[in-house]
């Protein structure tokens, strides 16, 4: 495990010393905001104890993943969790971009290389590294680390890479994985946030039936699709009420530059 490393030398953005004053407490995009305890319109409410799942085009997701992982370190005031937060990414599918992160960090203001020692990174390569991190140094990650959001993105990234994993055993660790993460937003009191990649098409009839089992466990949902007449994307929110997921909010019209863009007051 290691901390992000130093910003891109070559970035020229020019770096704020002062947060900015965002349109919401958490505005990261223009037509989609999400809010980490806030209180002004507010479009989902991200919580400590929640578990959230990104579902869609895999670029867009772990881009929007990204964005929230920079915002939960913002002051309370401008809707984050706090200076004294800690974001951990167990990074599933080797699609953490250390340089978006500076970016972001530049648009919000915030100190480049004070806020990269909040966010700490464990890569793993194999779905057995994962399901062991899960079951063995998770627990011990979020109490050393004092992390209170725990993000990973392209969950299910390696069971499409490693073609030759038997079957069975990959719906065997999927469903160990999918009981690992049930219980750590409530036992840990963290925000899991994950995402899942439609793109693949090379998961096995079997892994893809767990996969809806794994979704089924997160109290929130956010759907990506991209619409096949243009380069925006259908964006759908929804919240589990009892066994059923509602639709709480419903955009037909999002952009790259809309997610890639901090949008001042």
């Amino acid at each position: 495990m290691s901390n992000l490393i130093a910003e891109k030398p070559n970035r020229t953005m020019s770096i704020q010393q002062e947060p900015l004053k965002l349109k919401t407490a958490y505005d990261y995009l223009n037509r989609l905001s999400f809010t980490i305890n806030g209180t002004c319109n507010k479009t989902v409410e991200l919580l400590l104890g929640d578990a959230v799942c990104l579902v869609g085009d895999s670029r867009m997701i772990n881009l929007i993943l990204t964005k929230v992982g920079v915002h939960a370190l913002m002051p309370k005031r401008h809707g984050g969790f706090g200076r004294n937060s800690n974001v951990f990414i167990l990074d599933a599918g080797n699609c953490t971009d250390v340089y978006q992160f500076v970016d972001f960090m530049k648009q919000y203001g915030l100190d480049i290389k004070e806020t990269l020692r909040q966010i700490m990174i464990s890569r793993v390569f194999t779905v057995y590294q994962l399901t062991h991190f899960l079951k063995y140094e998770l627990s011990k990650t979020i109490h050393e680390q004092k992390t209170n959001v725990v993000i990973i993105p392209d969950l299910l990234a390696m069971f499409a890479q490693e073609p030759e994993i038997n079957i069975r055993d990959a719906e065997s660790l999927l469903r160990e994985i999918a009981d690992l993460l049930k219980e750590v937003p409530s036992k840990y009191k963290v925000l899991l946030i994950t995402s899942i990649s439609l793109n693949n098409d090379k998961l096995s009839p079997g892994v893809l039936g767990v996969r809806n089992k794994i979704l089924s466990m997160f109290n929130k949902h956010v759907k990506v699709d991209m619409n096949k007449t243009n380069d925006k994307f259908k964006v759908l929110i929804q919240e589990k009420q009892d066994v059923d997921y509602v639709t709480v909010k419903k955009y037909l019209s999002l952009s790259f530059e809309d997610v890639l863009t901090v949008v001042r007051r």
